[in-house]
């Protein structure tokens, strides 16, 4: 597992690891948490690791990890607003038509909706659809920070995790790995 890299959230951590060894993930997931504390890099990680085809998960080797890692993997798609304001109904039915079809590379198809909130009401009943009905190879990851803007029908669908703000330690964990100096008075500010 390469959730190693990741600082925070163990929690999260232990519970995703958990679930990929046992096999026991969900269509969809819901990873809810306040802007900038990593929800994108710990889906993109669990996307790394589903689609991995080596027993080694996230081998960095086989053919899917080679694909994922040049952002070149045709079972793994990222969808986000394209205005900076809305993710459009017409996004959520190309997702639609892309999820019917088998994977290509890897036994599973992985689709990110960053900034779920950012749906329209129009896209999130049309996602719901494919929430009701998933193909058994899809993985589904909301990345939100807003949960009270999504339909609760799409909540009920999607297990939650839920992110917390780094620590202190956190921060200066990250901040020794990294040779930066950050006192306390930036960790306040940073705080707010």
């Amino acid at each position: 597992m390469n959730f190693i890299n990741i600082i925070g959230n163990d929690k999260v951590k232990e519970l995703l690891t958990n679930s990929i060894n046992s096999n026991n993930l969900v269509h969809s997931y819901m990873f809810v948490g306040p802007d900038g504390i990593g929800k994108k890099l710990f889906a993109t990680e669990l996307s790394k690791i589903v689609l991995c085809t080596s027993t080694e998960k996230a081998c960095n080797s086989c053919s899917s990890c080679i694909k994922f890692n040049s952002n070149n993997h045709p079972d793994f798609t990222i969808i986000d607003s394209e205005d900076g304001k809305n993710i459009k109904i017409g996004q959520i039915r190309l997702l639609q038509e892309q999820i019917s079809e088998k994977p290509i590379v890897s036994d599973k198809k992985v689709y990110i909706i960053n900034n779920s909130d950012l749906m329209t009401v129009e896209a999130q009943n049309c996602l719901l659809k494919t929430l009701e009905e998933p193909p058994e190879y899809a993985l589904i990851i909301l990345i939100l920070s807003n949960e009270n803007k999504l339909l609760n029908t799409i909540k009920s669908r999607c297990t939650k995790i839920s992110f917390n703000k780094l620590t202190s330690e956190d921060l200066q964990t990250y901040s020794r790995t990294n040779n930066l100096e950050i006192n306390d008075t930036l960790l306040n500010i940073c705080d707010r």
